[in-house]
């Protein structure tokens, strides 16, 4: 099994319709739940496989892996970051928090998770350019989020050492007694005097009163992979909240947006431009230089006989991600000339007299002429 793949994964072909990846997700759940498979790694195995679910079980996630590949969607750079907390983590596109999916098919009875809760996630919006967007670039960005107390490494505890919370007896869990008109009912409840952890501060820290926590701002870096388009959503590992002691921290959601801009348009992998040319150029052909993305010239050859708004395209001049770039759509635009000289207006005479067809009296006035002479007109 090739581990770059999510198809690979979970055994289905490139082609597999939502039916076919359904299905073989059930089989590999059932086969490799951490409560039914005793086998060495069955339960990184099952995380792998629930990954790879949340992806291609995702229409819009599915279409992002297979336009950007496992590489660049899934960790194709690693971020960094300067700051408090000390935590590190991983680049990585948007696959949501991939929970124990398999009591969503099988059922699990709401069972409550004991012990230290994860982080919170952040999500924040970034804007680049369209260039940024076709090359990748890398950018710094300021986030406020929760950390680790310094202090008491996020122990809560001066001592940074803990004890056996008295109220659950270290579960974390409380049971909790209601009645209805159907009978009694217990459910557990996270504990209140400990919140889920089973642990108490030995000596609660003064710098946190005992949370294990602090607010701060941190400084990310984030790189961001060629291809990416507006809605797509970037996920750093480990840069969200400070977990409770023992716990994970969340994920910072990073969601893109790309800019207008002033000369390409862009059309999934193509970007698209115009160019002008004259009368002259459209009939006979000619060569002209059209500006790519990235700022070179490139020479573009104008087909005798090109209409108007015709599409001429440039290979391998559009958005560069991975080893297959889009390309560069150029529409002509033909541009009648507002002003002649004297050779210019007997060459196009000469034009029309081969045509059969008269020049106009005029002799191209302008409106704001025309309106002149009328007035005078009018005055006699």
């Amino acid at each position: 099994m090739d581990p770059d793949s999510y198809y690979d994964t979970l055994g289905v072909p490139r082609d597999a319709d939502d039916k076919e990846i359904r299905k073989a997700y059930r089989d590999l759940a059932r086969k490799y739940h951490p409560d039914v498979c005793k086998e060495p790694g069955a339960e990184e195995r099952f995380k792998k496989i629930n990954e790879a679910y949340s992806v291609l079980s995702d229409s819009q996630k599915r279409a992002q892996y297979d336009h950007l590949g496992h590489e660049a969607y899934s960790s194709a750079s690693r971020g960094s970051y300067s700051g408090g907390g000390g935590h590190s983590g991983g680049f990585n596109a948007d696959f949501s928090g991939f929970g124990d999916i398999f009591e969503t098919f099988f059922g699990g009875g709401g069972r409550q998770r004991a012990g230290p809760r994860p982080g919170a996630d952040l999500l924040m919006k970034m804007r680049i350019t369209l260039e940024e967007a076709a090359f990748g670039t890398e950018k710094e960005v300021g986030v406020d989020h929760v950390e680790s107390c310094p202090a008491c490494d996020g122990s809560g505890s001066e001592t940074k050492k803990t004890t056996t919370c008295p109220t659950c007896g270290g579960s974390g869990q409380m049971r909790q007694m209601s009645q209805s008109i159907f009978g009694n009912f217990v459910r557990m409840a996270p504990c209140t005097a400990c919140g889920g952890r089973g642990k108490i501060p030995e000596t609660r820290c003064k710098a946190c009163g005992g949370t294990g926590h602090r607010r701060a701002r941190q400084t990310v870096k984030v790189k961001i992979p060629p291809g990416v388009d507006t809605g797509m959503r970037l996920r750093m590992e480990g840069y969200g909240d400070a977990g409770e002691y023992g716990a994970p921290s969340g994920d910072l959601y990073i969601e893109i947006t790309v800019a207008p801009h002033r000369t390409f348009t862009r059309r999934g992998d193509d970007l698209e431009t115009t160019v002008d040319i004259t009368p002259a150029q459209a009939t006979l052909g000619s060569e002209v230089e059209v500006q790519t993305i990235d700022g070179r010239t490139v020479v573009l050859d104008i087909p005798a006989g090109v209409q108007y708004n015709t599409g001429l395209k440039i290979r391998g001049e559009g958005v560069r991600w991975q080893t297959k770039p889009g390309d560069m759509l150029v529409r002509v635009h033909i541009v009648v000339p507002e002003r002649l000289t004297e050779e210019e207006r007997e060459l196009y005479g000469r034009l029309l007299e081969m045509e059969g067809k008269k020049p106009s009296a005029k002799k191209g006035k302008g409106f704001f002429q025309d309106v002149v002479d009328k007035m005078k007109e009018s005055v006699k």
